[in-house]
């Protein structure tokens, strides 16, 4: 039923012959781009990750333009397990405030914030804060993304540090190819830290109101998954 819900949303909106969507040219690593004020935005994500037994998150993420800098969000994530049931999986909301104009900075940021609760309330929640770095030299784009994660409740307090980092060609408009690295160090009270790092080329490209982004990650160590593959859809309302 949610997959047939999801389906039909996707095909609605790229009927719509007059939407215009913001783009993104890496899959896992945010750019210094936000929703313009009283605009919106749609989009989808799918992620594999691959292992022994693959598993599928699916995303689906409404934007608003709040103001001229900051800007908000609601996801709803579900996911399924290799041989198991598609099931809701949890909600999710985050913020995007500017922290500087374009330009006056030698990378221009952004403040990140988001808070997600699953569905299950036995599972932790999760607040996340991060830090947009990036700048367009020419048309190469630089991007890092340095963040930290805390879970809490129910159970022992879990700590996250990570950085992604991206970096980019775009020949023109529509296209973009680059390659984006995702870093994760994880500590719990009681537990060994575990730590994960992953590395592969991104895509992107950009066809009339709609912009689509693949990215491949390998993951290198042995906390990683063995790969992890993300699409990205994106649509202006």
């Amino acid at each position: 039923m949610y997959r047939r819900a999801i389906l039909s949303l996707l095909v609605l909106l790229i009927a719509v012959p007059t939407l215009k969507a913001d783009r993104r040219k890496y899959a896992w690593t945010y750019q210094y781009s936000m929703v313009p004020k009283d605009a919106a935005e749609l989009e989808f994500y799918q992620t594999t990750k691959l292992d022994e037994s693959d598993s599928w998150e699916y995303r689906l993420e409404v934007e608003h333009g709040l103001t001229d800098d900051l800007d908000m969000a609601i996801y709803q994530i579900y996911s399924q397990p290799e041989g198991g049931d598609f099931k809701w999986d949890a909600v999710q909301v985050r913020t995007r405030y500017r922290l500087a104009d374009p330009g006056t900075a030698f990378l221009d940021p952004l403040l990140y914030l988001e808070y997600r609760r699953k569905i299950d309330l036995k599972e932790q929640n999760k607040l996340e804060a991060k830090l947009i770095l990036a700048k367009d030299f020419d048309k190469v784009n630089f991007s890092i993304n340095p963040l930290y994660e805390f879970f809490w409740a129910p159970g022992e307090p879990k700590h996250e540090l990570g950085a992604d980092i991206g970096l980019s060609y775009a020949p023109s408009f529509s296209y973009s190819i680059g390659v984006e690295s995702v870093i994760r160090y994880e500590t719990r009270k009681g537990e060994e830290s575990e730590s994960a790092f992953y590395f592969g080329p991104s895509f992107s490209y950009a066809s009339g109101p709609i912009f689509y982004t693949i990215g491949y990650l390998a993951g290198l160590t042995d906390d990683s998954n063995d790969g992890r593959v993300r699409f990205l859809m994106g649509v202006g309302l």
